[in-house]
């Protein structure tokens, strides 16, 4: 079946597969590297894309410093506002996993973002690449970057 044909309910049935695999090979005891694309590929295909576009016009905010600046030069990050790591460990340490709690995790956390490469350089140079800052409330999705003072905006092809 078409990605392009499938309905929500049938995208999250396909992530939620996804993510009881992965708790399956997890309890295994094998490591993150060993299944997190098999939920970073369904997630980003599936939910992140399902209104079609480019990852640049699907991103829900850019930075004020992105505006206006060409793709096609490796200028252009798209970052996950959260890490995807995190997303990933509220998924599998979720109790019950079905529609409602995967989609509350999705819609709740997940957020990319368009930044520059210079701004994801502050971002990592900060050890904040793949974390989150240690005073992070677990709710501010942009904490990250109000951290290393990003910012935002919503993005206008979203």
């Amino acid at each position: 079946m078409n990605s392009d044909k499938l309905n929500e309910d049938n995208r999250l049935d396909l992530i939620i597969e996804a993510v009881l695999y992965c708790k399956r090979v997890k309890k295994m005891g094998m490591p993150s590297s060993s299944y997190s694309k098999a939920l970073r590929e369904p997630i980003y295909f599936l939910w992140e894309r399902r209104k079609g576009g480019n990852k640049y016009d699907l991103a829900e905010y850019r930075s004020k410093k992105s505006i206006g600046v060409s793709r096609g030069k490796n200028l252009l990050v798209r970052d996950h506002s959260i890490p995807f790591s995190y997303i990933q460990n509220m998924l599998l340490e979720l109790r019950e996993v079905n529609k409602i709690s995967v989609r509350n995790i999705l819609e709740q956390n997940l957020c990319a973002c368009i930044i520059t490469r210079e701004e994801d350089r502050v971002l990592s140079s900060k050890g904040l690449g793949k974390k989150m800052p240690k005073n992070w409330d677990g709710k501010d999705k942009m904490a990250r970057y109000k951290f290393v003072n990003i910012v935002f905006e919503k993005n206008h092809s979203y």
